[in-house]
């Protein structure tokens, strides 16, 4: 039988042991992460050459041969540039829910003297002076409203999508 005090080594040298696994195995996953964190988004090969380990579509683009070593009558070359993202699908506006977002704290309310959402009078009044003259207001602003209704992502064609919207309730 080992005494207690021949087992107390023991007992450290397999707590060290836990330890070490614990802190060193965990630290294989971190450095997969990081790798995953760093890695390209994309690549560019020559045609031929096969792009290892890459799972996205490829576009082939035509490349001049125009380095100044490069022989007058040199082939252009062919690279294979990898798309890694896709262009996102562009949604169609929703003047509703913008009006919501942007308009709604002053348009539904009347604040500083906005015309309300619904009160054909008061809309009919500012359209009598013309679209136009409308648009430059919501453009740049007027009295209280600030440029475009503080809706900076809003185009042109979003203005107008939104007057409309407020015109016709």
């Amino acid at each position: 039988m080992q005494s207690e005090t021949a087992k107390i080594p023991l007992f450290l040298l397999g707590l060290m042991n836990v330890t070490f696994l614990l802190l060193f195995t965990g630290s294989a996953a971190a450095q997969d992460s990081i790798e995953d964190n760093i890695r390209p988004v994309g690549q560019v090969c020559l045609a031929g050459q096969s792009c290892v380990g890459s799972t996205v579509g490829r576009v082939a683009v035509q490349m001049p041969a125009t380095a100044p070593h490069a022989e007058p009558a040199a082939a252009p070359v062919t690279a294979v540039v990898e798309a890694a993202l896709e262009e996102p699908a562009v949604a169609a506006f929703d003047a509703e829910s913008t009006y919501q977002m942007s308009c709604f704290a002053c348009h539904g309310t009347g604040a500083a003297g906005a015309p309300i959402l619904g009160d054909q009078a008061v809309w009919s009044e500012r359209l009598e002076k013309g679209m136009d003259a409308v648009m430059a207001n919501v453009t740049n602003g007027l009295n209280a409203m600030p440029a475009k209704g503080l809706c900076m992502t809003c185009s042109d064609d979003d203005l107008r999508a939104l007057v409309d919207y407020m015109t016709s309730q």
